[in-house]
This record gives structure tokens, sequence and C-alpha cells, in this order.
């Protein structure tokens, strides 16, 4: 059983703006095999604009089989900068590569994200995992500050800390999307995990790992195999399951503490750049080295997990 710092089971909030990486990634943090609980879902404005995140994140989880699950909606726009365009080239028209999910009945949601996050924080520590751009958990530290010693780490995917960005040379989606909201998260007083594209970069979703996943017999498997192969991006890397992954096996990661800035100068070469300097006192460990064949293993065993 995976125990949060202060020795309790760890309870995890998957923040995220579904596209195609995010839904694996809930699929493996819904795994009855996973040692930490899942214990809510909230959506974001990044890859896709909000009212299509939060729809596929709440079909995602019913399709998952956890309909009872929370799942509310967040941010939809950055803190200061203009959204960010919809990048349906990346992750299909629908955000999910194409792969059509039914839509569970409509319900009016009765708390936002933030007011979610502020009650489980009442109830125990938690893990904040966000993979997608930092603007809800960014606002939550904004209007709830007295939440923070209820956090017990914030596990995020994203940034750059040694290697080049993915939108410009310097910069990551995530991060770029909102650098402000990202500063915010970096300058909280809160233990960070960041997983940037140090990582994920080295983990690829070849087609030849995606084809084990097309077992005829398994519709969970299938959907991702379907989804996986809607997936343009260039380097075809499982970028956020990595989140889950950590939580579950940190023994396939390493890295460094450091601290961690954040360029938030619109029209300079550092926007939304994540300045890494290594400090054995820094509240953040940049992962930088990963076990990508054992991350793809733990992947395709929790999605065979999931029922059939």
């Amino acid at each position: 059983m995976k125990v949060g710092q202060n020795g309790r089971r760890l309870r995890a909030i998957i923040d995220c703006d579904p596209g195609v990486d995010d839904a694996i990634a809930l699929m493996v943090a819904s795994s009855p095999d996973s040692e930490f609980e899942l214990i809510g879902v909230t959506a974001v404005a990044g890859n896709l604009p909000l009212q299509d995140t939060f729809r596929n994140a709440r079909a995602l989880m019913a399709f998952l089989g956890r309909p009872d699950l929370p799942v509310l909606a967040g941010a939809d726009r950055p803190m200061t900068r203009e959204p960010v365009p919809a990048i349906h080239h990346i992750h299909g028209a629908n955000g999910l590569g194409g792969y059509e999910l039914e839509m569970p009945i409509a319900s009016t949601p009765t708390k936002t994200a933030i007011e979610y996050i502020i009650e489980a924080c009442s109830q125990g520590p938690v893990t904040l995992c966000p993979i997608g751009p930092l603007t809800t958990i960014a606002q939550l530290l904004a209007k709830a500050p007295e939440v923070i010693p209820a956090i017990d780490r914030i596990v995020l995917m994203g940034g750059a800390a040694f290697v080049p960005g993915n939108v410009t040379q310097t910069a990551e989606f995530n991060i770029w999307a909102d650098p402000h909201a990202a500063a915010v998260i970096f300058n909280a007083p809160i233990e960070k995990v960041m997983i940037g594209l140090d990582v994920t970069l080295q983990v690829g979703a070849e087609p030849s790992w995606i084809e084990t996943l097309a077992n005829p017999g398994h519709r969970t498997a299938l959907a991702a195999a379907a989804m996986l192969r809607g997936y343009n991006s260039g380097s075809m890397a499982l970028h956020d399951p990595c989140v889950p992954v950590f939580l579950d096996r940190p023994d396939l990661f390493d890295g460094q503490r450091c601290r961690v800035s954040v360029g938030t100068e619109d029209g300079s070469d550092g926007y939304g750049q994540t300045f890494a300097t290594p400090d054995p006192s820094g509240d953040t460990i940049v992962l930088n080295k990963v076990d990508a064949d054992g991350v793809r293993a733990h992947v395709a065993e929790a999605i065979f997990s999931l029922g059939d």
C-alpha cells in the first residue's frame, strides 16, 4: 500500500485536460491493483476548451466503471494570458483520437473543482496530480491557502528542465499554456515532483507496443489502442501516464532536488520555460531518469486489470 508523507494511504486527485495521454493516465489510475486511492477527477482547459475536457473526463470515468467518482469542472482559461487554441491536430477532433465514448446522463455539478478539492483536503491529506495546465491548482492556492498543510505533494506532468520544449524551443505545453499559474505552484511551500519532458520523451508509445493492447476480447485495452492510434504527437510519448505510474512505482524513476522558477515575461525567449537549479534544499524533485520499459509494462498491466 502506498502511503503519503504522513504515513497514511495516499489519496489522489487528478486534474486533467483529456487528451489522449490523459485518458491513458486515467485508465492507469483506475486500476483495481493500484496501491493509491483515486478519490476524484477535475478538468481544466488545456488540450481542448473546458467544455470538451470536462465532457471527456466524465465520459472516461463512466466508461471505466467509475460513474460514482466525483468529476468536477475547473478553470476555463489561463490566469492572465489569452486561452491557448485547441490542438485538435494532436488529440483528434474530440480529444480522444477520434474514439467515441457514450456520454453519461447530464447532471448539474453541485460544486466546482476548487470547492471539491477544499472539501477533500478537509477530510485528510491529498496528493494533487495535475497533468494539464496548472490554472485550477493555482487558483485553489490563491483562494484557500489554508489547504496547503493538507496537500501531501503535488506530482505534476509538465516542464522541460534540461531538454528542449515541445511548443517552443524552451517551453513544454502545460507550463506554456499558463506560466503564471505554474509560477504560483513552484513558489508555493509544498513538496513537488516534476515529471517533465526530461522523462516523458523517453517513454514512447511505439506502434508495436500499441498493438499489444489491441486485444479483441478486452474493451478497455481496445479503446486505449484506438485512442493511441489517433494520437498525432510527434514523439508519441506517454506523457501523462507517467504520473500515476510514479505514484505506484517510484522505483522506475530517478531525479534530483531543485529549485524551479518559470519564465512569465510575455514575448521573451524564456516564456513558459522551467528553470531548474539543482539544490539539495529545493522543494521540487525534478525527474530525469526512467525505466521506460518498466513504465510501458505497468501501463499495459493496469489497463488489462480493468475488466474485459
